[in-house]
């Protein structure tokens, strides 16, 4: 007997994650989004109505706000790195050591946020996958799995987070990164999270106290501003500039890959973390819904406005100094773009060495440090007005 579930594939646009476009595409076959679920559009500020404007409505686009929202509320989306990258010296995302794989603690908080319940186990060969996911399968719950221990490369942790989209006669069926689907009738897993259903989360102060949906949208607030003003984004800009400061022919090579591979997180996740405030009909704003009835509805969204307008200003708005657009400016002095694969070329290393060069670029990554900064600063003011 074979069964296998529809699950979009990922990953879908922009999205470095790998375990977070896994999860995205698993939300969405979970809740069973189709392509009739409705979306919403930011440019127009209503659900999508199918103008023609763009490519029209899709279920990668639903995929897409999916994964805007559990990057940022995770916290993920506020870091100068992904944490399942060993490459970098440290972390800057706070209680995340090198060599970390999704511990239990961010498991369990990824997925109340995603509204699914779930177990977790640990080695585990095809077989008795097989048997653990049966039942979920059979109602329209998916898995994922994944193996930590080995990386051929450097950069096989974006894609080692496999979906288990059905089972067969003797094995199950895995949706890769990419979108290809193959059966498996052997080896072994070393991490496996089953979806076993939905929570609950019609109201967040019920569910809070019935062992259900926990998250409200303040401890989300409390989880970035932790990323946003743990010390190390301090530390990591005090050496960008001391690096800049200390340019040779000798490290112009290296220092060039190592400040091009810091711009490329912010620019893309800024933008995920922006659309996901911006956005309404998600899973974050769902917080906000959450409390229709409740005498705080009106402040909660009054609060959710002023940090959207916070958001789109500084990340993602057009020709306001905000970190999308100077992420590309900081791409730009080196050179270094699609034409380049987003990688630094023989012509950054010469670029780099010049002073006004250096300059520009310290000029350049003090204001994305900055933005950040003011994005912590507003969410301290409505924590701190929350609690008056």
């Amino acid at each position: 007997m074979k069964k296998q579930l529809t699950v979009f594939p990922f990953p879908y646009d922009a999205e470095s994650n790998g375990f977070i476009a896994a999860l995205s595409s698993v939300v969405c076959a979970a809740k069973k989004y189709t392509e009739d679920t409705p979306y919403w559009c930011s440019p127009k500020g209503c659900y999508c109505k199918k103008c023609g404007g763009c490519t029209g409505q899709s279920l990668g686009k639903t995929q897409l706000s999916v994964y805007h929202c559990l990057l940022a509320a995770s916290g993920l989306a506020f870091g100068f790195d992904y944490p399942e990258d060993d490459s970098v010296g440290l972390h800057t995302i706070p209680n995340i050591p090198i060599g970390w794989r999704w511990d239990d603690g961010f498991m369990a908080d990824i997925m109340d946020f995603a509204g699914l319940s779930f177990i977790r186990c640990k080695n585990k060969t095809v077989a008795e996958i097989c048997t653990i996911i049966k039942d979920s399968i059979d109602a329209g719950y998916p898995a994922m799995v994944a193996n930590h221990r080995v990386y051929p490369n450097e950069m096989a942790w974006v894609s080692c987070w496999k979906i288990v989209c059905g089972y067969t006669d003797d094995g199950i069926t895995v949706m890769n990164y990419g979108g290809e689907v193959s059966d498996v009738n052997s080896g072994e897993y070393e991490d496996v999270v089953v979806i076993t259903g939905e929570v609950d989360c019609a109201n967040d102060a019920v569910c809070a106290g019935n062992g259900m949906r926990k998250q409200t949208y303040f401890d989300v607030l409390r989880r970035i501003y932790a990323v946003l003003s743990d010390p190390s984004h301090d530390a990591l800009e005090n050496e960008i500039m001391a690096d800049l400061s200390n340019v040779t022919s000798e490290n112009a090579e290296i220092l060039s890959f190592k400040l091009m591979g810091i711009n490329g997180v912010p620019i893309e996740a800024r933008w995920h973390a922006a659309e996901a405030f911006t956005s309404k009909g998600n899973l974050l704003y769902s917080l906000v819904d959450s409390l229709a009835s409740s005498a705080e509805s009106n402040e909660l969204k009054a609060a959710a406005e002023k940090l959207a307008e916070l958001f789109l200003t500084r990340y993602i708005k057009d020709g306001n100094n905000e970190t999308h657009g100077i992420c590309w400016k900081i791409w730009a002095c080196l050179n270094v773009g699609p034409q380049t694969g987003y990688l630094p070329v023989a012509e950054s290393f010469s670029l780099i060495q010049r002073p006004n060069v250096q300059n520009e670029l310290k000029r350049l990554f003090k204001i994305v440090f900055d933005n950040d900064r003011a994005v912590a600063n507003g969410i301290m003011e409505i924590l701190n007005s929350a609690r008056n």
